[in-house]
């Protein structure tokens, strides 16, 4: 008997406990090759130069096309206009490349933003030579007719003429603006712009974010997304201004920690405002990088992916006497259509109550849209001057689409059990601090522990602790208390003997 009383643990018949973490569930492989013929081999290129996930590469090669893009068209489907416009977001730990991915899918932007600095430098000389000779002419017409009157000088003024125009300061890129400034840059610059940047949390965490701006930035961000004219009423001289039909894309790049704060975020998320985002988690290939010493620059798939975006954006954007895009139609199909109308039915469908979509129902209410831009962005990459959104587009943007879909129930389902892992977690804690020989579920729904307090929520916790090792289940009717339960528990004696 005594030799009993002195069995180690791992001589107890109780299982050992397994960390309560939840198993991260693998998504299913990016449709590469939907991207097309530019895109899609760019992102293999890209993927496996930098070694990197290939998700992270087809999600920058996508959002800087549809940034070279934007400007040119709008889908159209049954007489409504769709932006071609895309925000996505890329989540990915520290040391997983993301600088270097966006830096080779965005240099023909930079190059060309550079180009236009040079040129506005330049410009803005010349206005401002221009600007201080009309301040000076005005100065001296009415100095010369200060004894005539009023009418006198307001006819010499007008034979002056109005005063030069500013050059629009030509920002196509920019990193963590806020809200504010997005507005100030649009109505002073470029009526296309790209909010890029591979340190997305310095935006979610900056100003634009804090308690007293973040709803009025959702607010915008989301009316930008839309391609709304944005109007800004402010009682000051010269601070009310509009926009009439801008188009910014955007591609934040963040980490888990970030995301985490982001997706719990209910007026974020409440909003529809992250609904509007395409987002992708890959899992990280750390540990397989070894050097493979391919140089990028001779890639001719990547070539051939700067080439082409390089001519976009050297391409004039259509706008009228203001300065405001005038973009054309391009129509979807009616071949498009059909394969469109067929999507759209079964994201619905999956929408009902009950059905599998219904936890992430308003990023799948957006689906559909976000398959129309896809086809439009796709479209021109294949062809500048289409007017048409054929089958095979529509095709392959469904695939993007729908994987980006699967991508957001799988987030959404990993981030619901990491929740019950937590919670898990507090209740184990909570049953080792107090020393309970047996649990039940109406104490721990009692004590409100962990903030739990129905049945099935604190059932479903103390199942799970069971499933991982920590609680053993005991017999029906054990008596807790003089009375009988159902239901009841004890910690495995492995955690008794370590903690004893």
């Amino acid at each position: 008997m005594s030799n009993l009383a002195i069995k180690p643990p791992e001589q107890f018949n109780d299982p050992k406990p397994l960390p309560l973490v939840a198993e991260a569930e693998r998504s299913t492989p990016y449709p590469i090759d939907a991207l097309g013929e530019v895109l899609g081999k760019a992102a293999r290129g890209i993927t496996k130069g930098i070694q990197t996930p290939p998700e992270m590469s087809a999600q920058s090669v996508l959002a800087a096309a549809a940034l070279a893009v934007q400007p040119f068209a709008n889908a159209v489907l049954d007489g409504r206009p769709y932006p071609l416009s895309l925000y996505l977001l890329t989540i990915a730990e520290s040391g997983d490349r993301k600088s270097a991915v966006d830096r080779i899918a965005t240099l023909p932007h930079k190059a060309r933003q550079r180009q236009l600095f040079d040129s506005y430098v330049e410009e803005y000389q010349r206005f401002k030579n221009e600007n201080d000779a009309f301040e000076v002419s005005r100065k001296l017409a009415i100095e010369a007719n200060k004894k005539k009157g009023k009418e006198a000088i307001t006819m010499a003024l007008h034979e002056i003429g109005l005063p030069p125009e500013e050059p629009k300061c030509p920002t196509l890129l920019s990193q963590e603006p806020t809200a504010e400034g997005l507005i100030k840059g649009f109505f002073n610059g470029l009526p296309s712009q790209g909010l890029f940047s591979d340190e997305g949390g310095s935006f979610f965490g900056g100003h634009s974010m804090k308690d007293e701006n973040r709803l009025k930035s959702i607010a915008i961000l989301s009316q930008f997304w839309d391609g709304s004219d944005i109007n800004r009423t402010r009682a000051g001289l010269g601070e009310s201004m509009t926009i009439k039909n801008p188009r910014l894309s955007a591609h934040l790049m963040i980490q888990p920690v970030v995301a985490e704060k982001i997706f719990s975020d209910k007026e974020l998320t409440g909003q529809g405002f992250m609904a509007r985002f395409l987002v992708a988690s890959p899992q990280s290939i750390a540990g397989t990088r070894f050097y493979n010493g391919l140089d990028l620059t001779f890639d001719k798939s990547v070539i051939r992916y700067h080439s082409l975006i390089e001519k976009l954006l050297l391409t004039p954007p259509p706008v009228n006497y203001k300065g405001t895009l005038t973009p054309r139609s391009l129509n979807v199909s009616r071949d498009a259509k059909a394969l469109w109308m067929d999507a759209y039915n079964a994201i619905e469908a999956q929408l009902a109550p009950k059905m599998e979509l219904v936890n992430i129902k308003p990023t799948a209410a957006k689906t559909a849209e976000q398959i129309i831009r896809i086809a439009g962005v796709l479209t021109l990459v294949d062809d500048p001057n289409a007017n048409n959104i054929g089958a095979e587009c529509m095709e392959r943007a469904i695939q993007i689409g729908s994987w980006y879909l699967k991508e957001a129930l799988r987030l959404t389902q990993s981030s619901d059990a990491n929740c019950d892992f937590v919670i898990a977690n507090k209740v184990k804690d909570w049953i080792i601090d107090k020393e309970l020989k047996l649990v039940t579920v109406n104490c721990i729904n009692k004590n409100k522990v962990a903030k739990l307090n129905s049945a099935k929520r604190g059932r479903e916790i103390l199942n799970l602790l069971e499933d991982n090792g920590w609680l053993i289940r005991l017999p029906a009717d054990t008596m807790v208390g003089g009375k009988a339960v159902k239901e009841s528990w004890r910690l495995s004696r492995n955690i008794q003997q370590k903690h004893s």
